[in-house]
């Protein structure tokens, strides 16, 4: 073997590990939720099972591709927290995993995202602010949501 030979091999091997294996990585660590039809309601179980109230509920319909339909509920704690968590359904893991990569793409001011976004079955769950109590309150009962539905979170 040539010195130029040597080189292109250790040219293209230093290319792999630069461009090819960090994408490799990133797939490996952050792989989809698994997608599981979850019954009912599972922001109002959960809502219920915290002892937080709704004090409204209205249907809602995102434009995007494969929604089918949520609500978006105005919760209140009995600490005086109020919390607007919005949900939706999707027909597909791919169309739901869309939305996510299409909320996370365009997060507001400074890559501080307004509110906090989980995924539980075929719903998608915004939560707004952010930092809401209630939302913190919320996330185990919806856990268990996807637990009942025979999923490990």
């Amino acid at each position: 073997m040539t010195p130029s030979k040597n080189g292109e091999i250790a040219l293209a091997v230093f290319l792999v590990v630069v461009f090819i294996l960090p994408f490799a990585f990133l797939g490996l660590l952050y792989s989809q939720a698994p997608y599981f039809t979850v019954a009912g309601e599972p922001v109002k179980e959960a809502a219920d099972a915290a002892g937080i109230s709704i004090v409204n509920v209205q249907g809602t319909l995102w434009n995007m591709t494969g929604a089918m339909g949520g609500k978006t509920y105005t919760l209140t704690d009995p600490d005086g927290d109020n919390a607007i968590i919005a949900t939706q359904a999707f027909n597909s893991a791919d169309s739901r995993d869309a939305a996510v990569r299409l909320y996370y793409a365009h997060a507001p001011g400074k890559g501080q995202t307004v509110g906090s976004l989980i995924v539980v079955g075929q719903y998608v769950v915004y939560a707004t602010p952010a930092n809401s109590p209630i939302f913190a309150k919320l996330a185990p009962a919806l856990q268990q949501a996807a637990k009942a539905a025979g999923v490990q979170l």
